[in-house]
């Protein structure tokens, strides 16, 4: 997660505020303009630009003129349209705007007789609400559920995302159709989508090795609910399915209390609890690991890894209750004593055997975040000892000796090139897994608040370039006191703390973030059509020059600098020309 840690918050306690007993009312919440167009007279209707930048006092000389440009997808895709709705002089009280739109495909064939000659689909149109980032600068990116009631302020505008989720077996061709608004008058914009002949596998079969971190303590305290009550899980279904919804493949566990040391709203309460017993020996209880392990492998069907954190917490503090006294304790670790060995022995001794009946055993790995490598080494001595067949995660600055006995590594961005790619092929050979992170750091390329919506599509493609088998990301959820008002929190970059907010809604990060997803799933669809016997010349060609331009242009340094609207737009091109020619009549 994060190297620094945030002391100020190790005066809440051993509890924390892992349940704060009563729900935020605030989620309608939303922040007054600063500012307000007072040029603008009537109001404007229009499309935006993919990764265009809004300021809430848009003006009129920003708006597009014309036809949308034309979104290309494959079945299976998720392809979004961003329009605005600027507000004149008068304020635009319960917008009435279409909450679905049709979008149709003319027949030129024979089933056109018993289609009445045309193909439908919808698109689904969801407010975007406005929140605070960095600085106090209004930012937005809050998407509310689909069809609700919004409002523009004179002078004001309001973004609206309409979402075209393409059947898996819609007829391939152009789709047309139109958003209606009634904004001083009924108004409206184009949208255009070609559907390709090629399908997108749901992403529960997505390969990518996506591990955002979850966070299930922050969405109890929202809710106002018990921790691992039946209202807990049942707050948490929504989201979590979002999450698999991404082709998330981990499941996070936190096996002590505070493994970061409060460096959240909420704090991370261990999923173990830890007891030793009046004899000296230990005794761990299972309920609630048990409980959300179960949730999310076979209610929501995040089933492939089981991420523990962490042998190496960042004081190397254990809380337990002490049978003998009634109270809780805490234990300090330190690697180079005997009781290092013999607490942890007895915790993956007894572990092991619990996972070993559940049937999980193979799926549970041992996390050990940001920690040294004589730290690093000293907890894979001790797992070799006890319990061999646990793997283990770590996410780290860089590679390094550890490196060989980790089955999931993850470098930070900015040390992700170089051997790195290289090193990733090596151990793809040999069954590992090797991703990247972003958190509080880099600046550039990032999902914060205040980043350039093209970053967070960025990333997916910089995976697919590099070889990776996919991202990791701290956190999904780990929500501040109220996100709605402002999505900064304690010392991180505004935004850095999760991407969807409470009440399920996405992030227009989240929804950048997803493309690039999309598009890593994608390309490598097409490097596998491209390398089969009887792909056509065409197909080989477009994949090989899709691929030298990702391998030029995303790169670490040019993460870093400030084209990656440029370089994602072109990238998409690449890959469109290269999606057209994977069913094209040529290919065998």
């Amino acid at each position: 997660m994060k190297n620094v840690a945030l002391f100020a918050f190790a005066i809440l306690g051993f509890c924390g505020n892992a349940f704060a007993g009563t729900p935020n009312p605030a989620e309608n919440f939303e922040p007054a303009p600063v500012s307000k167009n007072a040029k603008r007279k009537d109001s404007v209707v229009t499309w935006l630009k993919p990764y265009a930048r809004l300021a809430r006092d848009f003006g009129v000389e920003s708006a597009r003129e014309g036809s949308a440009p034309l979104a290309c997808a494959w079945r299976g895709e998720t392809v979004n349209f961003r329009v605005a709705v600027a507000a004149g002089e008068k304020d635009l009280e319960n917008l009435d705007y279409d909450k679905t739109v049709t979008l149709t495909l003319r027949l030129r064939t024979r089933a056109k007789k018993k289609s009445g000659g045309f193909i439908e689909m919808k698109a689904t149109v969801s407010p975007v609400r406005w929140t605070v980032g960095q600085g106090g600068v209004q930012f937005a990116d809050v998407v509310d559920p689909s069809g609700s009631k919004t409002s523009v302020p004179a002078g004001t505008v309001r973004e609206f995302l309409v979402s075209v989720n393409v059947p898996a077996d819609a007829v391939p061709g152009f789709y047309q159709g139109r958003f209606f608004v009634d904004a001083g008058g009924k108004k409206f914009v184009r949208l255009r989508v070609r559907v390709f002949p090629a399908t997108l596998p749901p992403p529960q079969d997505w390969a990518i090795h996506l591990d955002l971190w979850q966070h299930p303590q922050s969405v109890a305290r929202w809710a106002g609910v018990e921790p691992w009550s039946k209202e807990h899980f049942e707050a948490l279904e929504a989201p979590m399915m979002r999450l698999r919804d991404l082709g998330q493949k981990v499941v996070t566990c936190s096996i002590i209390e505070e493994p970061w040391n409060h460096q959240t709203f909420d704090d991370w309460g261990s999923m173990v609890k830890w007891t030793r017993k009046a004899n000296g020996k230990w005794k761990f209880d299972y309920s609630a690991f048990d409980a959300w392990v179960d949730f999310m492998m076979n209610k929501i069907g995040i089933d492939e890894q089981i991420s523990c954190y962490s042998m190496l917490p960042w004081m190397m503090k254990i809380w337990y209750f002490d049978e003998a006294s009634k109270t809780q304790e805490s234990l300090v670790l330190n690697i180079n004593t005997p009781e290092f060995s013999e607490v942890w022995g007895a915790f993956l001794s007894d572990f092991k055997k619990h996972l070993q009946k559940k049937g999980w055993l193979e799926k549970t790995c041992i996390a050990l975040d940001e920690r040294p490598d004589a730290q690093l080494n000293a907890a894979r001595k001790v797992i070799e000892q006890f319990a061999p067949e646990f793997k283990i995660v770590s996410a780290n600055d860089h590679p390094t000796k550890m490196s060989e006995f980790v089955y999931d590594i993850s470098p930070t961005f900015n040390h992700s090139g170089g051997d790195v790619p290289a090193l990733a092929e090596k151990r793809r050979g040999e069954g590992k897994k090797t991703t990247f992170y972003t958190c509080v750091h880099p600046a550039k390329p990032n999902s914060f608040t205040h980043s350039a919506p093209a970053e967070a599509h960025w990333l997916g493609f910089y995976a697919a370039a590099n070889g990776f088998d996919g991202i990791l990301r701290w956190a999904y959820n780990s929500w501040n006191k109220n996100p709605f008002e402002t999505t900064a929190f304690g010392n991180w970059p505004a935004g850095d703390c999760f991407l969807v907010y409470p009440g399920n809604r996405a992030s227009m990060r989240l929804t950048h973030f997803r493309n690039g997803l999309e598009d890593f799933e994608k390309i490598r669809i097409l490097r596998e059509r491209a390398a089969l016997p009887g792909a056509s010349e065409e197909l080989k060609l477009s994949v090989k020059n899709l691929d030298a331009y990702l391998k030029e242009n995303f790169t670490v340094a040019y993460g870093g600098g400030t084209e990656h609207e440029a370089q994602v737009k072109r990238a998409t091109e690449l890959l469109d020309f290269a999606s057209f020619h994977l069913h094209s009549k040529k290919e065998k």
